[in-house]
C-alpha cells in the first residue's frame, strides 16, 4: 500500500520539502506521496486529528506550529522534549511521536560546509526553529548567544537552554549587546522568517568578523540563496544555506519514518531536486 506523508504549516507553497522528498523516494524505491498543507493556527488541532483519522505514515511540521505540535502528539522522542519543539512526527501503532529532526539537520548541514560549531555562537531568533538550534549548538559551542527583536522571548529560550546544564546569554536584536554578539561570533544561525520573501537582511553582515560563519534557514529563489547568504558569501565567510538544513532535516526524518539510517549519502541528489 501506498505510503503517505504531509507538511503542515503556514505558509506552505514555497516549500522545497515535497520535490526533495519524492527524490528521495525514487532514490530509495518507496513508494510513497508527500503532499503540503496550508494550515493556519486555529486549524492545527484539527489537522493533526484528521492525519490520525487517516492514519498517514508521518509529517512534518513547519512555522508557526512546531511547539504547538508537541502537545498534540501521543508522545514526544526525547530530543523533542528537551528542545520543546516538533518538526517531525513518525506513527508508532496507533500512536503518534513526535521527533525533532531540526536540531541533527542544522548540525550535519554545517558539517557538510565544513562548517566548525564550537566557538562563539549566536541564534538569531526565539521560535521553534531557534530553540532547536540553540539546544543543537549547546553540545557543542563555546558559548551561546540568543538574540531577538522581542528580548523577553530570547531571554525565555536562553533560560530554556541554561537549564539543560549550558549557559546561555540573551540581548535584543537592535541592541548593543547584540552588536557585539555578532562581532565576536564565529558561527551565526539565523532561524526567523526575515529574508524568506524579500531582500531584508535580519542584522548587518558588516559586523561579523573574517572567519566567522552562516547559517541560515530561510531560502529563496532559483538558487535558494536569501540576501544573507549572498552577502556573507560575497565577504568570502563559510555559509550553509536554507537548502542545506532543509535537506539534512529531511534526510533526518526519512530516516525515522523508513528505519534506514545514515542516508546522508542521498544529500547531493536532494540538494539538485530542491533546486531544480
Amino acid at each position: 500500500m501506498r505510503k503517505l506523508f504531509i507538511l503542515l504549516g503556514d505558509p506552505v507553497a514555497h516549500s522545497r520539502s515535497p520535490a526533495i522528498h519524492a527524490r528521495a523516494f525514487t532514490l530509495l524505491g518507496v513508494d510513497a506521496a508527500y503532499a503540503p498543507c496550508r494550515v493556519p493556527a486555529d486549524d492545527l488541532e484539527r489537522a493533526v486529528d484528521g492525519l490520525r483519522a487517516l492514519a498517514v505514515d508521518g509529517f512534518n511540521v513547519t512555522v508557526p506550529h512546531k511547539t504547538a505540535v508537541a502537545q498534540l502528539v501521543d508522545r514526544l522522542h526525547l530530543g523533542a522534549t528537551r528542545i520543546g519543539a516538533v518538526n517531525c512526527v513518525a506513527r508508532d501503532g496507533e500512536a503518534l511521536v513526535g521527533h525533532n529532526t531540526d536540531a541533527p539537520g542544522l548540525v550535519r548541514a554545517l558539517r557538510s560546509r565544513r562548517i566548525d560549531p564550537s566557538g562563539r555562537a549566536v541564534v538569531v531568533g526565539a521560535g521553534g526553529s531557534a530553540r532547536a538550534a540553540a539546544f543543537a549548538l549547546a553540545e557543542h559551542a563555546q558559548g551561546l548567544t540568543i538574540l531577538n527583536r522581542t528580548l523577553d522571548r530570547a531571554r525565555s529560550l536562553a533560560q530554556s537552554v541554561e537549564a539543560a546544564g549550558t549557559r546561555a546569554q540573551s540581548a535584543a536584536l537592535d541592541s548593543p549587546e547584540a552588536r557585539r554578539a555578532l562581532q565576536e561570533a564565529t558561527l551565526v544561525v539565523h532561524c526567523t522568517t526575515v529574508g524568506l520573501e524579500d531582500d531584508r537582511l535580519p542584522f548587518d553582515p558588516a559586523l561579523l568578523a573574517p572567519g566567522a560563519a552562516v547559517a541560515d534557514l530561510a531560502y529563496r529563489g532559483a538558487t535558494g540563496e536569501t540576501a544573507l547568504i549572498r552577502a556573507i558569501r560575497q565577504r568570502g565567510l563559510a555559509a550553509a544555506d536554507g537548502i542545506d538544513v532543509l535537506v539534512h532535516q529531511a534526510i533526518a526524518s526519512l530516516e525515522i519514518w523508513l528505519s534506514r539510517p545514515r542516508l546522508d549519502e542521498l544529500a547531493p541528489a536532494l540538494r539538485e531536486a530542491a533546486l531544480a
